[in-house]
């Protein structure tokens, strides 16, 4: 069921529209929420909700052989519209972080309002997916992060596919976030790929598959021939994290992959002077570990982060080896 959750008159035009989608099956036993476009400018989200909408209304219409809906699907594809309509991360007309409204205000900005109404609109959930991409100038691996690392969390976040979890830490602009609303709530996770301003159809495609066995897993989706896989993840707590960081200006070449096993003593990347083309700093790591973050932009100033390496001798496994 489409539905239009919020809908804000524009002077300009047409009116903002905040649209939720929504499968309920016969037994309801759960409820999911996802929900992706926090930013404008992150996209591989806004088409995983697109694609999951095509396969939720094909399962409704009897059109996936074996699958059939069990509990409730909410989707809200795309939270900062404005935002998104031009093409940034923040909205320019008030350049306020949606996602940093939470739990919103019915009576505030527009970005407060929109939150309040998403955050009205999932809460009641057992289950809860935040889909973004990097920030402004840097790549993601594909990887799951959370707040709160307990027991029924590792065991839903293992149903989604991406092999890394990462704790996070619990500071307090983050009391203010989607995530950390939710968790007083349910179990959630945020689920990180890509870099902004950038559809990766191939990427998606993957995550797409590891979406739909977590609707298996978590009972809102059925299917008698098929059970959901638990893959292994490896994850860990909060600050077990190097990041690498530029004591030069210039143009920032990477030497390593994206989502590469990166052993200590391994060359990062070079910075390399914009007008000489001379080395002025090689980057090296100073441990072994997953390279969960890339900076994308090639211009960097001094002291601007160029990637972050989760450890390895820190990562643990989920269910236990």
């Amino acid at each position: 069921m489409k539905e239009t959750i919020l809908s804000i008159p524009s002077p300009f035009g047409p009116s903002i529209d905040l649209l939720k989608f929504s499968w309920e099956g016969n037994s309801r036993n759960e409820t999911i929420s996802i929900v992706s476009g926090l930013h404008g400018n992150q996209l591989n989200g806004i088409y995983l909700c697109s694609r999951l909408t095509h396969f939720l209304d094909s399962v409704e219409a009897g059109k996936e052989p074996n699958y059939y809906l069990n509990g409730l699907i909410n989707i809200i594809p795309a939270v900062n519209i404005p935002a998104i309509q031009e093409g940034n991360s923040l909205w320019s007309f008030n350049d306020l972080d949606t996602n940093l409204t939470f739990p919103g205000n019915k009576y505030g900005e527009i970005s407060e309002r929109i939150a309040a109404t998403v955050y009205q609109h999932t809460k009641n959930s057992q289950f809860g997916i935040i889909l973004k991409s990097a920030n402004s100038h840097y790549d993601d691996a594909p990887h799951l992060s959370c707040l709160n690392l307990d027991r029924l969390t590792k065991d839903f976040a293992s149903s989604l596919g991406p092999k890394i979890l990462r704790g996070t830490k619990n500071s307090t602009i983050l009391h203010l976030s989607l995530h950390k609303q939710w968790l007083e709530e349910m179990s959630a996770v945020v689920l990180s790929a890509g870099k902004p301003n950038h559809l990766d159809q191939s990427l998606c495609e993957t995550l797409f598959s590891g979406l739909v066995n977590s609707l298996l897993w978590t009972g809102v989706l059925g299917n008698d021939l098929k059970k959901p896989t638990k893959y292994q993840l490896q994850f860990t707590k909060e600050n077990n994290e190097e990041f690498i960081v530029s004591h030069s200006g210039g143009f920032f070449l990477p030497a390593v992959k994206l989502g590469a096993e990166i052993e200590t003593g391994q060359k990062i990347g070079d910075i390399v002077d914009l007008y000489s083309g001379i080395v002025l700093e090689p980057f090296l790591s100073q441990s072994s570990g997953h390279l969960i973050t890339l900076r994308d932009y090639p211009i960097v100033y001094e002291k601007e982060l160029l990637a972050i390496l989760l450890n390895k001798s820190k990562l643990s496994f989920w269910p236990f080896k």
